[in-house]
């Protein structure tokens, strides 16, 4: 194996990307999605 001379270049930004507001409210939204498309889901073939 060769040494890791810690001279290579980082792959990965120094800053953190900024992240859109889509992406923080994603997770907060994502159960409510399942819900709605649980309820539809339902209504279309059960009946509810």
């Amino acid at each position: 194996m060769t040494k890791n001379l810690g001279n290579a270049e980082r792959s990965a930004p120094k800053e953190p990307a900024r992240s859109s507001a889509l992406s923080r409210l994603a997770p907060a939204l994502f159960p409510l999605v399942v819900v709605a498309l649980g309820y539809l889901v339902g209504w279309q073939f059960f009946g509810f």
